[in-house]
């Protein structure tokens, strides 16, 4: 049953995968300066959330609770995707017999693209 839903699991990755590739074949080139830049920014905006009192530190309770809050967060985005994945091997199991076949899963893109 665990080895079934693993399966499933991994072809609704590389589904998603596949679904996904356009937006990697768009990647721009970017300088040095632009990534750092970039990467600043976002460590400054992170350094703000982590630091609730605003005393430009981060003490031993701060982080604790940032740690949390990220644990937290990442445990409610696993559970959406593991709930998205169930739906969605619903929809390809066409024949409901808990198994995704090659078949459903080629019949399920096809339906996919002709959506489009």
């Amino acid at each position: 049953m665990i080895r079934e839903r693993m399966k499933i699991i991994l072809y609704i990755l590389a589904l998603i995968l596949v679904s996904n590739f356009k937006a990697f074949a768009e990647y721009k080139t970017i300088t040095k300066k632009e990534f750092l830049n970039q990467n600043l920014k976002i460590l400054e905006k992170r350094f703000d959330q982590i630091d609730t009192n605003n005393d430009q530190k981060i003490d031993a309770k701060e982080n604790k609770a940032w740690r949390e809050k990220v644990i937290k967060a990442r445990q409610e985005r696993a559970k959406k995707l593991k709930k998205k994945s169930q739906e969605l091997a619903k929809k390809i199991d066409t024949n409901k017999d808990g198994k995704i076949t090659k078949k459903e899963l080629e019949d399920y893109k096809k339906k996919l693209n002709t959506k489009k």
